[in-house]
């Protein structure tokens, strides 16, 4: 018997490890943590023939590498069991025999179809974090009609091919509600939360069954 991984290991290379690079900062788990849950894993992979390549997907996995914002934003914490319970459901996957994939799920007909539902759980898993830690620009604009200024946030979403583009543009009010202006915490936390909504509309969107 051999793991599903020996023939999804090349799409952890593609879209999802783009979308890995969108995120900064550390992790909330410390590096021996991590470490440990991927050695805990690895104990699912012990006839895989590429332990490595193996590791750098539960690596990716477990690193989320959210800013220092979602222990600050409340509507951060509502999404993270979501995430925990699709990573879960991904290695349930992941961990299949090859001789199993059929009786899970018989859409699985050629290699072509399982390295696109590996490649599909990785994007998933990405917009999902995208939803927990939004990425934001926030701007100064000026009304022409009026002269007022006003703060305009714009957010990010990953296209079908794991890559980011710029998608959702909103007004958060007026620019002298927020004294540090774009630097303003409150006005960052306002955008994401902004933003979030209609990320997470278009991840039900993408998502009905989820």
């Amino acid at each position: 018997m051999d793991y599903l991984v020996e023939l999804v290991k090349i799409a952890p290379l593609t879209a999802a490890f783009k979308a890995f690079f969108f995120f900064g900062a550390l992790p909330k788990k410390t590096k021996v943590e991590i470490e440990k849950a991927i050695e805990n894993h690895m104990l699912k992979f012990k006839n895989t023939r590429n332990p490595n390549i193996v590791r750098n997907t539960l690596r990716w996995l477990e690193e989320d590498n959210f800013s220092d914002l979602v222990s600050k934003d409340y509507y951060s914490n509502i999404y993270i069991q979501e995430l925990t319970t699709l990573k879960e459901t991904y290695l349930n996957f992941f961990e299949l025999y090859i001789d199993a994939i059929h009786e899970t799920d018989n859409s699985i007909i050629q290699v072509a179809d399982l390295l696109t539902k590996n490649e599909e759980y990785l994007i998933q898993i990405a917009r999902l974090r995208m939803v927990v830690d939004p990425e934001i620009q926030l701007s100064k604009n000026i009304h022409k009609k009026t002269g007022i200024q006003y703060m305009k946030v714009k957010g990010f979403w990953l296209n079908d091919v794991g890559v980011k583009e710029r998608k959702y543009f909103k007004s958060l009010g007026r620019f002298d509600q927020y004294p540090n202006g774009t630097e303003d915490e409150t006005a960052i936390l306002d955008g994401r939360k902004k933003i979030r909504e209609d990320i997470y509309a278009e991840y039900l969107k993408s998502y009905p069954d989820k």
